[in-house]
């Protein structure tokens, strides 16, 4: 099958597949009368690449994912301590994001005349920060 067929069966455009095989994320599909061909193997791989996307993983990741492993290891075993960080990179970024939403919620409620009488804002500010240090270094202990 041509580029057409993965692209319109996974949604995925065209160019981001020929971007993934370039960057050795995808495998190069053979290549016959000019054009790629596909075999069935590749609407489970770029639908595999789709559902890692959807999950937040990075291209580095996928390429992991996808070649980080000997062949014998399981789909299971791959996924599993990727989807671990991957957890706890998405539990720091919706607790940034919560963060994000009081702080905005508190200057909504702000009612100062000049930006430097929002002493509340600012020590919101210094408390998030402090408190993002901590996760960093926690963080950093569980790696």
């Amino acid at each position: 099958m041509t580029i057409g067929e993965p692209a319109g069966a996974t949604g995925v455009p065209a160019s981001p597949i020929r971007y993934c095989e370039r960057i050795g994320v995808q495998p190069k599909p053979r290549r016959g009368e000019n054009q790629r061909r596909y075999d069935s193997d590749a609407l489970h791989r770029i639908s595999v690449h789709r559902l890692a996307q959807d999950c937040g993983f990075r291209l580095p990741e996928m390429r992991h994912l996808f070649h980080g492993f000997s062949a014998e290891i399981p789909a299971s075993e791959r996924w599993q301590p990727l989807a671990r960080r991957k957890q706890l990179e998405l539990d720091n970024h919706v607790e940034r994001l919560r963060a994000m939403r009081q702080r905005w919620e508190q200057g909504q409620q702000c009612r100062c005349l000049e930006l430097v009488d929002s002493g509340p804002l600012v020590h919101g500010v210094l408390d998030a920060n402090t408190q993002a240090r901590r996760e960093t270094e926690r963080n950093r202990a569980l790696k």
